[in-house]
């Protein structure tokens, strides 16, 4: 199981940097794309979207971390408190990094909000790919067995939604969002690879 986990995540970063190669040529894709999109926009989805778009920001992340972090915590899982707390800020930092080395601007067909720094990977994609997915193994082992089958499509939907919602806003390309599942799923992989809940 580690081995697959560590080749699932060599194979995410191997399309990360693919995706991170091409955007020079598929730039009119992306922009295609992303109008495309934006042109749907009605009052009732952008309210949603809004919405959806809280979820992969800073102030749902801190205290976010911190509650699951305390879950752990409060179950004497000592060495899955540490953990979260560590890869979370682990992946912010490697965000940033890729960001700053990236340096892509953001687009400027008609964002609905203002969004500083740079554009590719989408933090929202990456952040939300590591922290739900950190979510979800915890409901895993948590929710009634009932309800373990639900807990996967329901997190890749989210997580579906919340990278389209970057979109809808206007705030990054298609190509940023799904740089940024890569990348987060190659976090994920190599934490679950490692971690060995105790």
């Amino acid at each position: 199981m580690r081995h697959r986990l560590i080749l699932l995540a060599i194979a995410m970063i191997f399309i990360f940097f693919l995706l991170a190669a091409a955007i020079p040529h598929v730039a009119n894709l992306d922009l295609l794309v992303l109008a495309g999109i934006m042109a749907w926009r009605t009052p009732a989805a952008t309210h949603f979207f809004r919405f959806i778009t809280f979820f992969g920001t800073p102030a749902f992340f801190y205290p976010a971390t911190a509650a699951l972090s305390l879950a752990y915590y409060t179950w004497r899982r000592w060495q899955g408190f540490g953990a979260v707390i560590i890869t979370m800020n682990v992946t912010w930092g490697i965000m940033e990094w890729l960001k700053y080395i990236f340096h892509r601007a953001r687009p400027s067909l008609g964002p609905l909000e203002p969004v500083p720094g740079f554009s590719f990977p989408s933090g929202h994609a990456m952040m939300g790919t590591v922290f739900f997915g950190l979510l979800a193994l915890w409901l895993l082992k948590k929710c009634p067995p009932r309800c373990r089958g639900r807990v996967v499509p329901v997190t890749v939907i989210f997580l579906l939604l919340l990278g389209f919602s970057r979109l809808y806003l206007g705030v990054h390309y298609p190509t940023d969002v799904l740089a940024g599942y890569a990348a987060g799923m190659s976090i994920l992989s190599l934490f679950l690879a490692w971690w060995k809940e105790g």
